[in-house]
């Protein structure tokens, strides 16, 4: 594919199902979906917040935006990208800083237990008990999941929930790693929007 500079281009590409145009589009916006990262990074550290997670949460905001938006006069797809993108990482940050004062406050010291209690407790946890209902939700979950992605991304989802790495990914389905990322992030945001 010759290189296209032009949004509008790619994302006319994008709209008939053309994989390549969308990596060429992350990769053309890789550098403000980092600048946003870089706004943020310290507000994220302090609630312990990986700037991993900052970066994938811009690149869903990304690809979002790639889904929605619609020519008009109002907005560039840049602005609305950037809006997006800033928008996803703050509901990131907003909800990982409410998480993490809620687990704080709904903590249970196990020092608290009596042996007893505690021995019971630990046992319950090691054993993971999974009731036949969780197995049927996760039946049904896999059924919905298998609808909304491609083939290659399910392969790609398959592999990362056995716990794979990227790299090892990249090298089981033979595709470079910036493949397999960019995929990753199509799953989760298809994952997001059907929740």
């Amino acid at each position: 594919m010759e290189i296209i500079k032009n949004d509008n281009e790619l994302l006319f590409l994008i709209s008939e199902n053309n994989e390549q145009a969308f990596e060429m589009l992350i990769e053309k916006y890789d550098h403000v979906v980092q600048n946003i990262v870089n706004k943020y990074k310290a507000k994220a550290s302090s609630i312990g917040l990986d700037i991993k997670d900052l970066k994938q949460e811009g690149l869903i905001g990304l690809t979002t935006a790639v889904k929605t938006f619609r020519d008009a006069k109002e907005a560039s797809f840049k602005t609305y990208a950037n809006i997006l993108i800033e928008r996803q990482i703050l509901d990131l940050i907003k909800s990982h800083d409410r998480l993490k004062y809620r687990l704080l406050n709904n903590a249970i010291s196990l020092d608290t237990f009596s042996v007893e209690e505690q021995q019971s407790l630990y046992e319950k946890v090691e054993r993971n008990d999974v009731t036949p209902e969780i197995k049927l939700i996760d039946l049904e979950s896999r059924k919905e999941i298998v609808k909304l992605l491609t083939p290659f991304e399910l392969k790609v989802y398959e592999l990362k929930l056995d716990g794979k790495s990227n790299k090892e990914i990249s090298s089981i389905l033979d595709k470079n790693s910036r493949s397999i990322e960019n995929t990753i992030q199509r799953i989760k945001t298809k994952l997001k929007l059907n929740e």
